[in-house]
Parts: structure tokens; sequence; C-alpha cells
């Protein structure tokens, strides 16, 4: 493929109150070793010094990066989509304010996705680590399995690497259906995407460590516990858009209301864990089997992630 026939990929980037992480983000972007990028910014009303760093960097790239200002917040959901509505690439791959791309992230994901017009989605490997420390915490195929395949396969699983994904801008959503979810719908988003697709549409894995997932006190997975209702919320709101998938959909819910389970009961949540539970149930038609899958997922990464930290703990005393 040569360079004159290189397609255009958008970056899109949204923040709120990211100005301790927004540089490094926007650096990442421009070390890219693939040329032919626009880096699209949304900005939910920062109150901190966000909008202050990305204008220096349109100073010195303005042909480059564009900055969309929100007056109000309105939260992550209808940010992301103000972000789409502005992206002009033939590929768009999120980045999040607080998160850093590998400088080969968007060439291989663009070559694999060129070398078949059915790639929809394609994925990578990120790896999560502690802001505070800089140590790696995990890789997230050490969390969660990975999968390729066709519609069926993306619909019914029910986590993959969101962050990491780059789709097909022909397939964007023609609409925000999930305008009163504030925060947790980029499950279900890709999902309709997917959907978008059919039949011929196909999710692609790549093994590689392409992202960088920071983790801080300030994420939102850290600060709110309403996403894990959320992303169950979202993806009903497909399954009434697109009854025909219902089914698919189904397995994904069961999926994650089994790991959001584990988690609410963990930290006595307990009126969640509840929901989660007979939520789970109705959407495996009561197969409390279906919950076994996910279950083995959870406990091999904690008992992974326990170990590790027991061979770094015995490995810093000696």
């Amino acid at each position: 493929m040569s360079n004159q026939n290189l397609p255009l990929v958008s970056i899109a980037i949204i923040t709120y109150n990211s100005a301790n992480f927004i540089a490094k983000a926007i650096d990442s972007a421009l070390a890219q070793d693939y040329p032919f990028i626009e880096i699209i910014i949304s900005d939910d009303a920062s109150i901190d010094t966000t909008v202050r760093i990305i204008e220096t960097y349109i100073d010195r790239y303005p042909e480059k990066i564009k900055l969309l200002l929100l007056n109000t917040n309105v939260g992550i959901t209808k940010n992301w989509f103000n972000c789409l509505a502005h992206c002009k690439g033939q590929y768009i791959t999120g980045l999040a304010g607080d998160d850093t791309m590998l400088s080969n992230k968007i060439s291989l994901q663009v070559r694999l996705m060129e070398s078949d017009p059915d790639i929809t989605l394609c994925y990578s490997d990120a790896l999560v680590v502690n802001t505070s420390t800089q140590k790696p915490l995990y890789r997230l195929s050490d969390k969660a399995p990975n999968k390729s395949g066709g519609i069926k396969t993306a619909l019914s699983d029910s986590i993959y690497y969101s962050p990491t994904l780059m789709f097909r801008r022909q397939f964007l959503p023609p609409e925000n259906i999930y305008f009163n979810i504030q925060h947790a719908t980029d499950l279900a988003f890709h999902k309709e995407v997917m959907i978008l697709s059919a039949p011929n549409g196909k999710i692609q894995y790549l093994p590689q460590v392409l992202y960088i997932y920071n983790k801080h006190k300030s994420n939102l997975t850290v600060i709110t516990k309403s996403h894990y209702k959320e992303h169950i919320e979202a993806i009903r709101l497909l399954q009434n858009k697109y009854p025909e998938y219902k089914t698919d959909l189904d397995t994904s819910i069961s999926d994650f209301c089994c790991v959001a389970f584990f988690k609410t009961l963990h930290e006595l949540e307990l009126k969640q864990t509840l929901y989660f539970l007979f939520s789970g149930l109705k959407a495996s038609k009561g197969n409390i089997l279906k919950f076994l899958r996910p279950t083995i997922w959870a406990l091999r990464f904690y008992y992974r992630l326990a170990r590790s930290k027991n061979i770094e703990s015995s490995t810093d005393e000696g």
C-alpha cells in the first residue's frame, strides 16, 4: 500500500478535567508512525487547565488538531457522539484523554483492516498501568479472553477491549440512542457498529499491546459504580432497536452480569448485587450454568494477579 493510497484515520479524544494526562495523550497521537491522521478533541466543559494545554498544541499543529468545546458538562456518551460527528477519517479510533497509544497502533490496525474489507472492528491488547507508581498491573488479555469472528461472536461477547478499538466510519450509528445514559455505553456502541455491518462484518483481534490504560483514583470505574448498570441498560436499548439480535445480546448481558455480580458482592454493594443476579438469570433464561464461564475468567485473573503480587513482593524483599 503506497503512501498516496493510505486512508485518513480520525483519532477521537474526549476530555474532562484531564490536565494531568492530556499532554501525554496528544503526544502519543502525534507520535504515530502512520502519517495520515486527524486529531479531534471534544472537551466536556473542563474546569481545570485541560483546554489551555490543548490550545498550546493547536498553536503548533493547527492542521492536525481540532478542538470542540461544550459549554456545559453532558457526560461521556454525548461528548463521544459530539466528537464522532466531526471525524472525517475512513477509520476512527478512540483515545481517552488520560491514556496513551503506542506509536505503531494505527499503522498495524489500518494494515489489517485494509487487508480485509469485511473487518469492521479491530482491537488489540492493552497494558494497565498504575499512574502513581508507574508499574504495570496487568494486560487486558489477562483479565478477559480475546476473540475474532463474525457478527454473532461480536454481539455475544460481553467484554472486549473498547479503548483499543478502531472501526470503519461508514458503520457509525446515525443517532445516539443512549442519550439518557451518561457514561458506560462503549460496549453497546461498538456492538451497534457491528450490527450495522451485518451480515458480513467481522471483529479481529491483534495480540500486540498497542495501548496504555492509565489507572488512577479519578477513573470512572473508581469514582462511580453506576457504570455497571449503565452497560446493561445500554445493551437493552440495542435489543429494543434491533430485536432480531436479542438472543445474541442476551448472552453478553448474562456474562457481564456475572462479572458485575462478583464485583459488587466484593464491594458489599448488596442492592446492586441482587440486581445483577436477577438480570443475569433473566438474560440466561434461568440457566445459572451460564454464569460459569465468566466466573472462571474472573477467578483465573484474580489468581494470576495475586500470584504476581506475591512474586513481586518476594523479589523486593530479596
